[in-house]
């Protein structure tokens, strides 16, 4: 017969198994559009300046929504938040992109998406930080690693279908999000609630969060804006190099699936060391990497899909590092500092990828690799300046 221990754990590995597939399908989502861009650009007649501005249009809603979705799950907790926000994001990415008639249509449903996508993000990062209170570091980037298998299998799988099947294949991978949002509800249905009779909540002093944590928005923004920048640009150069369209999903992957391998590693190296050397490390590798594998690399061979593994390895190596601080500087607003850390800093940097496209598109491609890489150098700045060991900061430093 199975002890109560036993069966409480069972319970516990079959949520986290449910919360695992489910944040891997939800993060899945806002990367479809990203290994169909050259196809898009072609129907839609657009300009790499206006591939750019669709990774901030996303941004808008994806992420500048999630501290104000963080603080209020804060408030009010509850299944709502992470269930109705994958619903609706598989809804909105995967039909927006199948069935968009116009280049002015696809960016309302990505935002539609995107508001589902920052709904479920805040909330999971919350609950994943209270019930690991030890090597919080680890623990985060396992469950990040979860978020980038989507992330990696989703270029893989919109391409296979676009190709096989056409809009009606894409529309189809909305059915997966709603699978996951039913199993989810079952699950997430006992998250606790704040007793609202007891006490009221108080309220966030967005000036003291401002003034907390503004080193640390500055460089989630140059991170990000680099980042967005060079992944937009990405399936550009290898269309621009004369790779295969099936195989655009395939180089995306390979950037995930080493940012999984960097997360990892970031994240128990954050939980021994400290934040600073991993954001360090990571800014400098990932710049160093995006400049030189785009000047020295030519056409589509085995060096070039070295240089996007390094990169997408380096790049990815300080997430959970950045989650960890950015729930450190707000130890008692898990929700908002999830918000904060995935979502307002990474608004700005994105709409900078807009910027850095239409460098594309005027100066060349090899100029705005560069700019985009220039931007992660000078996260370095930041680094050093503001950021302080989680230690400090729960000591009141």
């Amino acid at each position: 017969m199975m002890t109560s221990r036993e069966l409480t754990s069972r319970v516990s590995w079959m949520e986290s198994a449910i919360w695992a597939g489910a944040h891997a399908i939800n993060d899945g989502y806002p990367t479809l559009y990203l290994p169909l861009l050259p196809m898009l650009m072609h129907r839609w007649h657009f300009a790499a300046s206006q591939a750019g501005l669709l990774a901030g249009l996303l941004a808008l809603t994806t992420q500048a929504l999630q501290p104000l979705l963080g603080a209020w799950a804060d408030r009010r907790g509850g299944p709502w938040f992470i269930v109705g926000g994958l619903a609706v994001g598989s809804v909105g990415n995967a039909l927006g992109l199948a069935w968009a008639p116009t280049y002015a249509v696809f960016p309302v449903a990505l935002m539609l998406g995107g508001g589902g996508n920052a709904a479920f993000h805040p909330h999971m990062a919350a609950l994943v930080s209270r019930n690991q209170k030890t090597h919080r570091g680890r623990s985060l980037s396992g469950w990040m690693v979860s978020g980038m298998i989507g992330h990696s299998l989703a270029p893989l799988a919109v391409v296979s279908l676009w190709h096989g099947w056409g809009s009606w294949g894409v529309a189809r991978l909305a059915l997966p999000g709603l699978l996951a949002a039913g199993a989810l509800y079952f699950s997430a249905r006992t998250i606790p609630r704040p007793d609202l009779s007891r006490q009221r909540a108080p309220r966030v002093s967005w000036r003291a969060v401002w003034q907390r944590g503004r080193g640390f928005g500055v460089l989630i923004v140059l991170r990000n804006l680099g980042a967005a920048s060079l992944l937009t640009l990405l399936p550009l150069v290898w269309h621009q190099r004369g790779g295969s369209p099936m195989q655009t999903g395939a180089v995306l992957a390979v950037v995930y699936a080493a940012g999984m391998m960097g997360n990892l590693l970031g994240g128990s190296v954050s939980d021994a060391w400290g934040v600073r050397p991993v954001l360090v490390g990571s800014l400098i590798g990932a710049s160093i990497f995006a400049a030189v594998g785009g000047a020295v690399t030519t056409g589509t061979g085995w060096a070039f899909w070295i240089a996007v593994a390094i990169w997408g390895f380096t790049v990815n190596g300080a997430g959970a590092a950045m989650l960890v601080y950015g729930q450190s500087l707000f130890p008692d607003k898990l929700g908002l500092a999830s918000g904060l850390t995935m979502g307002l800093g990474n608004t700005v940097g994105a709409f900078g990828a807009w910027a850095v496209g239409a460098v594309a598109q005027w100066q060349g491609m090899s100029i705005a690799i560069d700019v985009a890489a220039g931007c992660l150098m000078l996260g370095v700045i930041p680094t050093l300046v503001s950021i302080k060991d989680v230690k400090d900061l729960r000591n009141g430093g």
